[in-house]
Parts: structure tokens; C-alpha cells; sequence
């Protein structure tokens, strides 16, 4: 039954403003109707944990008559104590959505050709078993692979299992790095990166790390900033964000430095000079944690003292050289300096350059010996968990224990290059391929590639909740659930200084006919021979209790509590008591549905130097030998020229402006719509222009300067053309971003995705000429020059 969201909370009472708002269509199942006209009007709530993003935020579902009609935060959740994110309120519109797909499609067109027939849930299994049973036969089990949106959930290892135990290595990962994770696995060979406690720091310096909108946990950093700036007069605590673009980080900073895109790792060796230059550096953890400081000619400091003095890194940043001189003086002079990379820093052709500088910056200034700002994340009772990865050298995927240095990079830096991997032969043939969470024909910079690689592909199966722009080239779309109707846990966020397990149960049935995507890879694992679970468990519900058994056995943490201080926690542990009582497994898992979820309130311990393998800094011979290799590299600078080193390229931004039409497109991610999901859901569509006033609609953010030179005012349309097409946005005029870049906000232009999604907006990505950081394999959303033409109305 459609519905409208008025009429649906009047129907259960909820009049006045708690009903006001836009109304939209939701989707209510029948059987909800005579409930909704007659029922008693019970008030019930659930704890879940939210999975619009993968920040584990704890929620509470409010339902009358056991139908949900609000999403508020879990008060005693650790990450967001209460409260919540628009993501996180606007779930409900997920739910409801009058567009959900409510049985499994066939493709009845050519690929690319939205166009569907319905079939049973029987006969879409048994082709799909069919399928796997013919290739495990022929002993062709490397010609499956499976493309995997993780959500930090533990389905994601599941799907990783399902695809190992199945005998193939092509489990392909897609999520965005944790901040640091490419400058800490070069230069510690440490994955997942370490965990940090920002109350420890009394200088915060981040290169492009937005954390108030976007991963690893906007809703923990912006209650974290909120204390932070409250405190601020007493602790003197300094924040500078580094950026193109004043984001949110930036607005909530002490600091914003303007800087051109794609030069940040050159800031950061320009400071490594000064502080060099000026000996105030951590003498006893670079003499004893650390390799490549002193080694002649080709040590760090001869690669900053020589390449890198202010004037130079001046003219390549845009950075004034009197302030590059005072930030590197106030944080090598702070007692706690730490600096972070994430973000847009990684989503350039100079990724791993600058999140190593700046890992460098880190090392360098006495941050690492700081007592309790670096945290060493402590492994879940669960026994190793394999990592997909992809090899430097083959560009093949696996799964592996452990990366190995050198030759190994964590799978999900990759998995966006995956045609391009196959058109270099470096990626079998594939004969069926499963796509689930992620929607790889919105999101690839490189879109034509991905539709003639699934095009190839003989079987693309989709789990999905709603059409979207990847179906087309999908055989088969099968109906799954949301989190708001399924078992999962939410695993540790990374980067945070503590564990916790957020659990995931369904505060209602599966509506619509969907199913959750771990009851069908069992039931498909059973129907062909493949022993997915050496528990018991008949479901993936019996397998998330059952992963909670090592935990209560371990005897750690606790379920979430209300809140105590963690000093009357230790001496209730000295005592050898526990908040809660629970002797039992069952009563653990009863205390764990009524709480929302467990987690360990002593943070994790300080990192260990000594225990980890030693610092490497960068040189001028380690940029050039990583340069050499270059498989990943798709595109870029193919020759050295003259006298140039190889590691001088990676400086490259400087594409710098060349006419007065001329801008480089810089694409931005706002809290509402992280992932381009947000875009299906109309609370978070109306509400993402909310600051610069346009809704509904994209649009395109230019200096002032530029602005005046093209007679350009707010509001007045443009037309942006690239290499890979055009589109027409208004104009915003704020001298919040650089003169060089347009920035355009990431999340509309979707081709379907739902009625509040497809066809609305325009998305920058498509416009995109990508480019690939070639020592790392990430796409750069920042190399992209457009011209911008003024349309005349």
C-alpha cells in the first residue's frame, strides 16, 4: 500500500509537528493497514546498529504497534552516546521505499537495457546454483568473483569466506582507505593503520581528513570536536586543516590553509625542511625506530633539503613561504603534534606520496613518542581473519593471512581499476560475478570500461534493495534486505581508540520479499556442495550469535552500559565483578539485544614501537624503485625526461590554470550523502543544499576572482565541459575555495537508484578523465581540467 509519511504517523496517532515535514510516498506492506487504522497504538523500541556509512552508530527504533515510525541514537551506544546523523535519522525512508524491488529480476533486454521480468526466488536460485555447479565441475572456480561494498560489517567476511571456500581468490572489496592507511603501510608495512586519540593532541593538523562528513565516524568526531573546541581555552589545543576547499573540517578549525590540489604531500616535506633545518626534531625515536634518516646522499634529509626548500614548495602549494615557515615551527614545537591524511588526500594522483610525507611529518616530530596518542588496535578472539589484497607486480587478488611487504596492497585500493586490470590480462575471465552493497556504474570515474567488462561477463548476479545504475548490466537482481531487517555485527571502526561490536537485528520481518544476502549465499553454499560455516548455524543470524561465543568466552568488555566513569569500571574489574551479570552465554546474548551491543571501555593499549618493524622514511631511491614498478598505472608520465628524478612527477599538480575558462573540477562529499546512497532517500536529497541554499539540485562552487572575470554572479548558470562530456549547474560565488578548482558536491546524477534519485542532478565523477596514483592504484577525482561556459537564461 502507498502512503503518504503524513498520513501514515497521523494513522498512528502522531499529529502536530512530530508529523510535520515534507510528506513523501512510503510503501507500507498491506497486512500494516488494518494495524494502521485499528490498532491499539503500542509503543514499543529496539536497539539496532545503523549502516548508512560504517561509522557503527547505535539507534533506537521507535514503533507503534510494532510498526517503525522513528530512528533516534542509542544513549549508551560508545560512538555516538544518543546521538545521530541525518543518514542515520532518514533509515526509515530506506524501509519504506515505494521503489524497493520485491522479487527477484530477469534481464529480458540486451545489457544496459533497463528492462525486467519477475521470477520466483526458486528459479533464480537454481540458475545461480546451476551456474556454480558447472564451474566447480570443470575445476573453473577462479572464473567467479564477487564485488563487495563493505559496510565494516561482519558480512563482509562472510562474502570473503563464501568466495574462498567456493576455491576462487576474486573477493574484491570496495570501500575508501581509513585515514593514514596508505602512508602507514608504506612506511611501517602496518594494516589497518593505528588507531589515535585526538584528546591526546594539542596540535591537530589534517591534509584533507574531513572527519565531521565522512568515514571512518562523523557522528563520533563531531561530538569529539564539539569538546574539543569547548575546551579549547583551557588547553590551548590548535586546529589547522589543510585543504582546496573549506569543508566542514575546515569551518570547525582554528585554521584553514588554502592550498592547490593534489600539493599536499609537498607542503608536508616543505615543513619536514624547516624542522629539519631548525634540529628540533625526536632524536631518540628516529635513532631507534626508524631506517632511511641517515644514509648519505640518498637519505630523508637529502630528499627534502634538496627538493623541497620553502620557496620551492612555496610555488607548487600556493602556500605563502612565511606560512609554511610558522606551521612547521608550531607543530615541531607542540607538545603533541599529530598530523592525519584521508580523504581527499587519497583520492589523488599523489595519494601515497602525500600520506607518506605526511606520515613523515609524524615520525618526525616527536608525535610518536607522545604517551596514549597512538593506539595499537587489539584483535577480536576470532582467530585470523584473511585480507584481500591485490599484488603489485600480477595485479592478482587473493586472500591472504597478511599483506606481503613490498608486492602486496590492501584489495580495496584496486577494486575501482578492475576492467582495466582485466584488459591487461591481469585478472581472469570471469564467467559470473556477483555485486552486492555497491553501485560500480555510479561510482567509477571510468564508467564505459565497467559496462563492456560486465557486458563480457556471461552471469552478473546483483543483490540490491533498488534498481540502480549497475542493474542494466546484471542478469539477474535479487532482493535483499536493509539493515533495518536483517542480524549483522558492526565490527571495531577503524582509527578509533577503542573496540566495539554494534549488533545489527531486525526490528521488523523482511518486507517485500527480500532476503538477507548471508541466508542466500548459505542456502547457494548447501545447494552446491561448499561448506561455508564449521558451526552449526543454519542461518546467518545462528552465525552472527555464534561469532559472539569467542567474545563472551574471552571474558573482555562488556555489553553497553549506561554511562560510568572507566575509573569505577577498573576497580569493579579489581574486584572481579562486571557491570551486568551474565554466567552464561544466553544471558550474554539476551544482555546484547537489549543494549545494542558490546564493547571494551579500556581503550586499546599505546602503541609499541619497538614490537613493530622500524619507520621508513621516504628517499629519492625508494620514490624512483616504486615508480619503476608502476603496474598499476593506467595512465600518467611514461618517460623520465632529462635530468628530472622520477619522484619530482608526483608533484604533479601542477596542472595549473592555463585560461581564464579553465578550472580544475574537484568533486566533495557532504555528511548526507557519503557513498551517492544518500541520494535515494528525499529527507537527505532536500536537505544537502541546506547551507548553500539549492535543493534538489547540484551545484558548482567558484571563487569570487573567478567569478568577477567571467561576469559570473550566484546563481547564474554554467555549463562545465570535459573530455568526457558536459553538464549545466548554478553557480555559487564563495571565497571558501580555491581560485584553481570548481567543486561540485558528490551524490546526485544517479540513471535510476529510485523515483527521489534517478534523473535528478548531475554526478562530477562522470565528467572525470581519470587518472591513477601509480603507487597505490587509486583514482584521482582531482586531475580533471573543465572549461566553464556562462548560459545565457
Amino acid at each position: 500500500m502507498k502512503i503518504t509519511r503524513r498520513n501514515f504517523l497521523q494513522m498512528l496517532g502522531i499529529t502536530g509537528a512530530a508529523a510535520g515535514g515534507i510528506s513523501h510516498v512510503w510503501a507500507i506492506p498491506d497486512q500494516w493497514v488494518e494495524k494502521l487504522q485499528y490498532g491499539p497504538r503500542i509503543e514499543t523500541w529496539m536497539v539496532s546498529t545503523c549502516s548508512q556509512c560504517p561509522g557503527g552508530c547505535g539507534i533506537r527504533v521507535r514503533s507503534i504497534d510494532e510498526i517503525p515510525v522513528r530512528i533516534f541514537g542509542n544513549p549508551i551506544a560508545p560512538v555516538n552516546s544518543g546521538f545521530t546523523c541525518p543518514m542515520g535519522e532518514a533509515g526509515l525512508e530506506l524501509l519504506y521505499h515505494p521503489d524497493r524491488i520485491r522479487q527477484p529480476m530477469r534481464r529480458k533486454g540486451k545489457k544496459g537495457e533497463s528492462s525486467w521480468e519477475p521470477i520466483s526466488w526458486e528459479e533464480a536460485l537454481g540458475q545461480i546454483s546451476k551456474g556454480f555447479q558447472g564451474l566447480l565441475k570443470k575445476n573453473q572456480a577462479d572464473r567467479f568473483g564477487f564485488i563487495f561494498g563493505d559496510r565494516n560489517t561482519l558480512l563482509t567476511h562472510f562474502a570473503g569466506d563464501f568466495v574462498a571456500r567456493t576455491g576462487s581468490a576474486n573477493f574484491f572489496p570496495w570501500r575508501a582507505p581509513g585515514i593514514n592507511e596508505l602512508g602507514f603501510w608504506q612506511a611501517f608495512e602496518e594494516f589497518p593503520p593505528l588507531a589515535f586519540d585526538l584528546n591526546k593532541t594539542d596540535y591537530l593538523l589534517t591534509f584533507g581528513t574531513n572527519l565531521l562528513e565522512g568515514p571512518p565516524s562523523p557522528v563520533y568526531f563531531n561530538r569529539l570536536y564539539g569538546k574539543l573546541k569547548e575546551s579549547r581555552p583551557r588547553t590551548g589545543l590548535k586546529m589547522v586543516h589543510v585543504d582546496a576547499r573549506m569543508s566542514q573540517a575546515g569551518k570547525n578549525a582554528t585554521e584553514w590553509v588554502q592550498i592547490r590540489p593534489g600539493s599536499m604531500g609537498v607542503l608536508a616535506l616543505g615543513m619536514a625542511y624547516v624542522i629539519l633545518r631548525d634540529k628540533n626534531i625526536d632524536e631518540e625515536f628516529i635513532a631507534r625506530y626508524t631506517q632511511d634518516f641517515r644514509g648519505g646522499k640518498e637519505d630523508f634529509p637529502a630528499l627534502v633539503s634538496r627538493y623541497y626548500p620553502p620557496d620551492k614548495v612555496s610555488a607548487i602549494t600556493g602556500v605563502p613561504p612565511e606560512t609554511l615557515l610558522r606551521l612547521a615551527r608550531e607543530f615541531s614545537s607542540s607538545k603533541a603534534p599529530l598530523a592525519l591524511s584521508g580523504g581527499v588526500s587519497d583520492r589523488s594522483e599523489t595519494a601515497l606520496f602525500t600520506q607518506w610525507a605526511v606520515a613523515s611529518l609524524n615520525a618526525l616530530s616527536r608525535s610518536f613518542s607522545v604517551k596514549g596518542l597512538w593506539r595499537e588496535p587489539v584483535p577480536l578472539p576470532w582467530g585470523p581473519t584473511p585480507v584481500p589484497s591485490v599484488n603489485t607486480r600480477s595485479g592478482a587478488f587473493s586472500l591472504k593471512p597478511q599483506l606481503a611487504p613490498e608486492s602486496d596492497r590492501p584489495g580495496h585500493w584496486a577494486s575501482e581499476e578492475l576492467p582495466h586490470l582485466r584488459s591487461a590480462g591481469k585478472l581472469p575471465d570471469l564467467d559470473m560475478l556477483m555485486i552486492a552493497q555497491v553501485d560500480p556504474l555510479y561510482l567509477s570515474t571510468d564508467q564505459k570500461p565497467w559496462q563492456e567488462w560486465l557486458s563480457r561477463i556471461p552471469q552478473v548476479l546483483q543483490f540490491a534493495t533498488l534498481i540502480d545504475d549497475t542493474s542494466p548490466y546484471a542478469d539477474l537482481v535479487l532482493p535483499t534486505t536493509t539493515y533495518l531487517e536483517q542480524w549483522d555485527i558492526t565490527l571495531p571502526v577503524p582509527n578509533l581508540p577503542f573496540s566495539q561490536l554494534g549488533l545489527q537485528q531486525p526490528i521488523v520481518p523482511p518486507l517485500n520479499g527480500a532476503r538477507p544476502i548471508g541466508d542466500v549465499l548459505l542456502q547457494l553454499a548447501t545447494e552446491t556442495g561448499v561448506t561455508l560455516l564449521p558451526e552449526k548455524s543454519k542461518s546467518y543470524a545462528g552465525y552472527v550469535e555464534a561469532r559472539m561465543k569467542p567474545i563472551f568466552a574471552s571474558g573482555k568488555g562488556t555489553p553497553y552500559f549506561e554511562a560510568v566513569s572507566l575509573n569505577f569500571l577498573e576497580e569493579l574489574r579489581k574486584l572481579g565483578w562486571q557491570v551486568y551479570s551474565y554466567p552464561a552465554f544466553a544471558d550474554f546474548w539476551r544482555l546484547l539485544q537489549e543494549k545494542g551491543g558490546w564493547w571494551d571501555p579500556g581503550e586499546y593499549p599505546e602503541a609499541e614501537w619497538k614490537k613493530r618493524k622500524k619507520f621508513t622514511f621516504p628517499t629519492v631511491a625508494r620514490f624512483d624503485a616504486l615508480l619503476k614498478e608502476r603496474v598499476l598505472l593506467r595512465y600518467g608520465q611514461e618517460t623520465q625526461k632529462g635530468d628530472t628524478p622520477l619522484h619530482t612527477l608526483l608533484e604533479a599538480p601542477s596542472r595549473k590554470t592555463e585560461t581564464p575558462d579553465s578550472f580544475l573540477l574537484a568533486p566533495f562529499t557532504t555528511l548526507m550523502n557519503m557513498t551517492g546512497e544518500g541520494a535515494s532517500q528525499p529527507l537527505l536529497q532536500e536537505i544537502s543544499g541546506l547551507i548553500p541554499r539549492v535543493y534538489w539540485k547540484p551545484w558548482a562552487e567558484m571563487h569570487p576572482e573567478r567569478a568577477k572575470k567571467l561576469s559570473l554572479q550566484d546563481g547564474d548558470l554554467i555549463r562545465v565541459v570535459s573530455v568526457k562530456g558536459s553538464v549545466t549547474l548554478s553557480v555559487k560565488v564563495v571565497p571558501t575555495v580555491s581560485s584553481e578548482i570548481l567543486a561540485v558536491p558528490f551524490g546526485k546524477g544517479h540513471k535510476e537508484s529510485g523515483r527521489y534519485a534517478k534523473n535528478i542532478g548531475t554526478n562530477p565523477v562522470a565528467l572525470i578523465d581519470p587518472l591513477v596514483d601509480p603507487l597505490s592504484g587509486r583514482t584521482s577525482w582531482q586531475s580533471t581540467r573543465v572549461r566553464v561556459e556562462k548560459v545565457n537564461k
